[in-house]
């Protein structure tokens, strides 16, 4: 991206004073502990400390919670990063205090705060966060010392195609992590790197918040990819990585005989159970060996069904048919929808799936 675009960010990031208390929130996954850590870094160039308070959403929602606003309260700065909250939330959070918004989501309407997204001059661009903050690190001559971290942020969001110069580059330092072909799936699945970013991905964990922070405490501790697998803190993500990717390979097992499938409109449905959020790691395993069709996977609990929702193809926008397929009435019970054309996700009340999927079978 270009300097022009980036200003907003610059402008921001080189008034934080050494006295300012700094909050980051940031999208549940990869891409997002990717880009608060490299934000963070920059801060410590800039100011001499890092970002004082580093966590997700109390609630895996698209707006802050009373909990959030406790955390914020008494921050000077929040810088909200890879996570889309609307323009109205945003702007009354600037009435408090200075904000600032790194995203690469598509939006309700550009808010009035200090806002880069690329997606402001094109919206069919596709930029993961971590890369966005590799450009404005790349300001301060900092991108040849934080690209791995971005790397994996890229790689966990299926921004590969769209950032392959990143890859590149990395392939000169790092070539014995990285496969021969620089793929998205083959940086994905078969490489070394990929798995760091693997390990690293908390959104499947049951305590996100928890591991979250050790995943970005991991990569602040460490100065380059050889020193990241001797972190305390990334061997305590390690494990419970284990033991996700046992539950992640019985469902895979199972997906096979208890999918519900729509052979005339490509849909596949399947319904997991699971103490790992692991809905969009099934669907996007299986969307990559059958890109033409949309796999849905779907998990409950008590009070709450959640969907992710892939087609590797791009056929069809995901994001808009998922947030038109929540049935009447069901927002305003806390229903949500949205994402991006290829991945997407929604959440509701278990009395509103059904609904929800023949509203979606019709839509498509």
């Amino acid at each position: 991206m270009k300097t022009e675009k980036l200003e907003p960010a610059m402008s921001y990031l080189e008034n934080v004073d050494e006295n300012d208390r700094v909050v980051i929130v940031h999208h549940w996954d990869m891409d997002g502990i990717s880009s608060s850590a490299i934000i963070s870094k920059i801060l410590e160039e800039l100011r001499g400390s890092p970002a004082e308070e580093v966590t997700i959403p109390a609630q895996r929602s698209y707006h802050l919670t009373e909990k959030d606003h406790e955390l914020i309260d008494d921050a000077d700065k929040l810088i909200v990063l890879d996570f889309n909250l609307e323009a109205d939330e945003l702007e009354e959070l600037n009435e408090q205090l200075d904000v600032l918004v790194v995203d690469h989501h598509s939006f309700d309407r550009k808010p009035e705060v200090a806002f880069v997204n690329p997606r402001d001059e094109n919206e069919d661009v596709y930029v993961p966060c971590s890369k966005i903050c590799l450009d404005i690190a790349a300001e301060y001559d900092l991108e040849e010392e934080l690209r791995w971290i971005a790397g994996l942020g890229v790689i966990q969001d299926f921004g590969v195609d769209s950032c392959p110069e990143l890859f590149e580059r990395l392939y000169e330092n790092y070539e014995q992590y990285l496969p021969k072909e620089l793929s998205q799936e083959e940086l994905a699945k078969n490489c070394e790197y990929g798995r760091y970013s693997s390990v690293l991905n908390i959104k499947p964990y049951r305590d996100s918040k928890h591991y979250a922070k050790l995943a970005y405490e991991a990569l602040m501790s460490s100065e380059d990819l050889l020193e990241l697998e001797a972190q305390e803190e990334y061997r305590k993500v390690y494990e419970v990585y284990l033991e996700m990717q046992d539950e992640f390979n019985d469902a895979v097992e199972d997906y096979e005989e208890e999918r519900e499938i729509d052979r005339q409109k490509m849909i596949i449905f399947f319904e997991l159970e699971s103490d790992f959020h692991i809905t969009s790691s099934i669907a996007t395993n299986m969307s990559t060996k059958t890109p033409e069709w949309i796999h849905l996977v779907i998990q409950r609990d008590e009070n709450e069904i959640n969907v992710s929702a892939r087609c590797q193809s791009g056929r069809v926008d995901l994001g808009d048919l998922m947030q038109k397929a929540l049935p009447e009435g069901s927002r305003e019970e806390g229903a949500e929808a949205g994402g991006h054309k290829k991945a997407a996700g929604a959440s509701m009340k278990p009395e509103y799936l059904e609904e929800f999927k023949e509203n979606f079978t019709e839509l498509v």
